[in-house]
């Protein structure tokens, strides 16, 4: 038997199925198996695919086990690159099952999200999911920019004056149980369409975009904050107190991410304004740090401008460059042109705000 032959009869051997319509018994089996140093093994019952639709997450099963042996999710989207608009995915979770490793199972997951036209991204994955997307000729790894404000609620009190003198109105709305208001959502896509023709690569972020992602968990609050110059409005930011004990990396610290931030134009004196707004939503939120994760130096210029610490950052910077999320892409039709500094990305991405 050639090896072609041998690598066909290995992958008859496990069916790809959507993740959705395994039982909780065998994912937690999985989960067991691939998490073993990370109990409880049930919290993969409350994963975010899991509120998707069964196209967001793919699964291999041992076909004569029936063990679930991989799975791999990825979080749909819409993306405008070169001023135009593509489908896209980014993959988020992915786990193989060591005992049925060399059977190209990883790649076999991986592919599966591939499509004509689609662009295929990653941001905030693990060092496994890199090297396989490495060996599949993925462009990268690069690291984002992982940054922090230690004590929001000491930092708001010097951003009120730069808010004064930004000249810009400020609207605030807390968004739960999924619903946005309608000026909310126009607003959302009147900023969305304005952006259409920056020059960087990103993700559509308009009102249906925002209404899958709060429909996952609908019981979370979502604190936007919408910037508007001469009544239109020119940019977003969202906050959220992030859930506690989700992460164990961050265990029970009361921390606020900044889920996304946008200006258009990635105007400074918009992101600096909007940037220092979130800052003060952390501060209500009662929250002991602020986190922002972002590809695009734009961003980092207004929060650094602002005080926010990054990796330059003595002591601490060391532990911001070790967790900030890394992004690879598929270099191939919609992404074939691409550079890591053409476009931008941050927490909405991907599912990063949506795991923790």
């Amino acid at each position: 038997m050639s090896e072609g032959d041998a690598q066909a009869t290995r992958s008859s051997d496990y069916a790809l199925v959507a993740a959705n319509d395994i039982d909780a018994e065998r994912l937690v089996d999985f989960a067991s198996r691939v998490w073993h140093d990370r109990p409880p093994f049930e919290r993969i019952l409350s994963s975010w695919w899991r509120h998707a639709s069964p196209g967001c997450a793919n699964a291999l099963v041992h076909q004569a086990s029936a063990a679930v042996v991989g799975l791999c999710t990825g979080r749909p989207s819409e993306w405008i690159i070169g001023g135009r608009l593509h489908p896209a995915v980014s993959i988020c979770d992915f786990f193989i099952d060591p005992r049925h490793g060399g059977k190209l199972l990883g790649r076999r997951l991986l592919r599966s999200f591939e499509a004509p036209d689609r662009f295929i991204n990653a941001f905030s994955i693990s060092d496994v999911a890199v090297a396989y997307g490495t060996r599949l000729g993925w462009r990268g790894p690069y690291a984002s920019s992982l940054m922090v404000m230690p004590l929001p609620i000491l930092a708001r009190i010097g951003h009120s004056l730069m808010l004064a003198r930004a000249g810009l109105d400020l609207e605030d709305h807390a968004v739960c149980g999924g619903q946005m208001p309608q000026a909310l959502k126009a607003d959302l896509d009147r900023i969305d369409t304005t952006t259409a023709d920056d020059a960087a690569a990103h993700m559509r972020r308009g009102a249906n975009e925002w209404a899958w992602h709060l429909s996952i968990y609908p019981e979370r609050t979502y604190r936007f904050c919408v910037a508007y110059r001469n009544a239109e409005p020119i940019g977003y930011v969202v906050t959220r107190r992030m859930t506690s004990g989700r992460s164990r990396q961050m265990g029970r610290l009361q921390a606020a991410m900044i889920t996304d931030l946008v200006a258009v134009h990635d105007d400074p004196v918009v992101l600096r304004a909007l940037a220092a707004r979130a800052v003060a939503t952390a501060a209500e939120l009662r929250a002991a740090i602020a986190l922002f994760a972002t590809t695009a130096l734009s961003h980092r210029r207004a929060l650094a401008a602002i005080g926010f610490v990054s990796a330059d950052f003595p002591v601490l910077g060391r532990l911001l460059r070790e967790r900030a999320p890394t992004y690879m892409w598929v270099p191939r039709g919609p992404g074939a042109a691409l550079t890591a500094d053409g476009m931008t990305m941050t927490f909405a991405d991907s599912a990063v705000d949506l795991d923790l």
